[in-house]
């Protein structure tokens, strides 16, 4: 785990334990969903936000400005990350805390990887079959195009990977064959 990232995560436990005790997981998760999205948004804030030439009191006052509608305990997290000259690791504190929620919730990210756009239905289909092999309640799915698979499907949950594509059975059957 990188230095940053497991910085980051400090923080982000943190602020998940106090949403925790003050019942307000969801509301976090929506403002730094949000939060996260403004900043991706918009480079330029986040630029001033990180210039060290400015003061932490001129920081403050900006994030003030333009998170005036947060929640105050959020609010004074991010103070607290700006009093540490912490601020650029807000959106890796958002996706972990994301990830956070989503375990608490038994939900999992899955990319799916198939030569055309899977439907609807296709979808539906995969979420359901791998929440249950992993034990979740839900699955949020990314379907990703990738011509080089030829035909079929993979699936990455976190660290597990299920494919099912036909590159992988062709590779199979030469490493069968050479054997």
């Amino acid at each position: 785990m990188s230095k940053d990232l497991e910085v980051a995560g400090r923080y982000a436990n943190a602020l998940f334990q106090v949403a925790q005790d003050k019942d307000l997981v969801d509301v976090f998760s929506e403002e730094l969903t949000e939060l996260k999205a403004a900043l991706n948004a918009n480079k330029d804030f986040v630029k001033l936000l990180e210039n060290p030439t400015f003061t932490t009191e001129q920081k403050k006052n900006l994030a003030s400005a333009v998170f005036e509608k947060i929640n105050p305990t959020l609010r004074d997290f991010i103070y607290l990350l700006i009093d540490r000259s912490r601020e650029d690791y807000l959106s890796v504190i958002a996706d972990v805390y994301q990830k956070r929620v989503n375990d608490l919730n038994g939900v999992a990210d899955a990319d799916v990887y198939s030569v055309v756009p899977l439907s609807e239905q296709e979808l539906t289909a995969l979420s359901r079959v791998f929440a249950t092999k992993m034990n979740k309640t839900k699955l949020n799915i990314q379907n990703h195009i990738d011509k080089s698979l030829l035909g079929g499907v993979k699936v990455v949950i976190g660290t597990r990977i299920y494919d099912d594509s036909l590159k992988t059975k062709l590779k199979d059957m030469e490493r069968q064959i050479k054997a």
